[in-house]
């Protein structure tokens, strides 16, 4: 893998077998070719899904060699834990590997206009709005998110705010088990956040410095060891990603 640099930024992509992911993945890809020539960016697409071969070889027949100067790898995953182990997963080998780009990170799942129901407000799934839309907010020349103590869930599809807050979660869950279990403490927040579509857009000297390896690695461990809910642990990735306590 090569040297990271100043204005690297990550794309995480978690698929299961969501169709036309190697479209959106490509269109992607080609739109941070285009950019300016001291920018960066890297795909990682991590397959949960029971045909990993076909999978890889359509992606990188999309991708051809069109967009050969934009990092997009590929890995096959054993299919525990939802989208929380993927993203785990790409967190802590990044870390062990030294190679945490300074920039920024995407989290996103295989469809990123799930949850969204029937198109609206400008929510059709366009791969030009949404390829535009992401490279505006991973390139180096965006807001500062050093100003927002808080990650950014963000809406890639809404068109009247590219970013939003995920709605507050009442605690209709009994989380406070793992919210013990994941920062081993009582838990003192009053709501839980979760974000429409999992769509995460985190400053990466947060997942670098806020906390160190071995608590990444602790969190990966209890997930998959189902000590952790992957469907609980949605309700905790602004203070994953953020804070925490």
């Amino acid at each position: 893998m090569k040297e990271t640099s100043r204005s690297v930024s990550d794309v995480v992509v978690a698929w299961y077998n969501e169709p036309g992911v190697e479209r959106w993945v490509s269109a992607l890809a080609f739109a941070f070719s285009e950019r300016p020539a001291g920018e960066r960016y890297r795909i990682f697409v991590f397959h949960k899904g029971s045909t990993a071969e076909d999978a890889k070889q359509r992606l990188f027949d999309v991708l051809g060699t069109k967009c050969s100067d934009v990092d997009v790898f590929f890995e096959h995953l054993d299919n525990v834990g939802r989208e929380a182990d993927t993203w785990l997963h790409y967190t802590v080998a990044r870390l062990r590997a030294g190679d945490m780009p300074v920039n920024r990170v995407a989290f996103l799942q295989g469809d990123p206009w799930d949850h969204f129901g029937t198109p609206h407000g400008g929510r059709e799934r366009n791969l030009d709005v949404f390829s535009s839309k992401l490279v505006a907010l991973l390139a180096p020349t965006a807001h500062p998110m050093a100003s927002n103590p808080e990650p950014l869930f963000c809406n890639l599809m809404s068109e009247s705010r590219v970013m939003r807050r995920g709605l507050s979660h009442p605690q209709r869950l009994d989380l406070e088990l793992v919210w013990v279990e994941a920062f081993g403490c009582e838990c003192k927040v009053d709501s839980y956040v979760f974000a429409a579509g999992a769509q995460y857009l985190v400053d990466a000297m947060r997942l670098s410095q806020e906390k160190p390896l071995s608590w990444w690695t602790s969190l990966h461990h209890k997930l998959r060891a189902d000590e952790i809910n992957a469907w609980e642990i949605e309700r905790f990735w602004l203070h994953i990603f953020g804070d925490g306590v």
